[in-house]
């Protein structure tokens, strides 16, 4: 009779347990970690995971309380799970989790030398870490269509903000139409640009009839205007 006892006693603990694995602590953690990095852009995920122990076998219904030591952040994550039935602590699991995030940033598909402007075969948009992505990474194409490089870049290298400028829409020995705009007149002359320039900047241009530089503004590829 002692060993039916037995018997029946081992197989309703076995029918009792219940095992928490590697897998359910995972889970639990990007949950928990992820839904307190609402700051984060991007796509959250783990990186390196350590459990300890990396499995439990408990009663069915034992209830489960999660800690996390800390501010949730990106990098090194602590989170500790405490097992209770009837308040009574059952067993203690510590999960080390390496958080990271991945954002689409726009990276070079070829060798692209300095002054090349930008083209949409040049570059493609690839998700990448955001602790190794540099603060001026630019993540759309619109950013960087038509503008040219101030640096040269190497195939699957990022593009940054800081090696892109307008390329310049008037050239040095440019012939363009000098506007002279007052409150109540307006003339034009032809000059020739001294300078480079973009639209906004001031550049020197010469005027052809009266041969005098002037300080105008570009307008366009064309049109420079001078204000009084």
């Amino acid at each position: 009779m002692p060993v039916i006892i037995l018997t029946i006693f081992l197989t309703a603990q076995a029918l009792w347990a219940k095992t928490y694995d590697e897998a359910f602590f995972r889970k639990l953690f990007l949950k928990e970690v992820s839904e307190r990095l609402t700051w984060v852009k991007g796509e959250i995920k783990i990186e390196r995971l350590i459990v300890e122990p990396e499995r439990v076998e408990l009663p069915d219904n034992a209830s489960f309380v999660v800690r996390l030591k800390g501010r949730p952040k990106l990098g090194l994550n602590t989170m500790l799970v405490d097992f209770y039935q009837n308040d009574r602590v059952l067993a203690r699991v510590r999960v080390m989790g390496f958080m990271e995030a991945y954002l689409p940033v726009l990276v070079a598909q070829r060798p692209l030398g300095r002054h090349e402007v930008i083209d949409e075969s040049d570059v493609a948009l690839e998700k990448r870490p955001v602790s190794r992505l540099p603060q001026d990474a630019i993540n759309s194409l619109e950013n960087a269509l038509g503008k040219r490089l101030k640096v040269s870049v190497r195939p699957g290298q990022v593009i940054r903000a800081y090696a892109l400028e307008v390329p310049p829409v008037v050239k040095r020995g440019k012939i363009v139409r000098i506007v002279a705009r007052g409150p109540n007149f307006m003339v034009t002359a032809l000059g020739e640009a001294r300078q480079n320039g973009r639209p906004g900047e001031i550049i020197r241009v010469r005027n052809l009839s009266s041969k005098k530089e002037i300080f105008a503004q570009v307008v366009n590829a064309g049109t420079v205007e001078v204000k009084f």
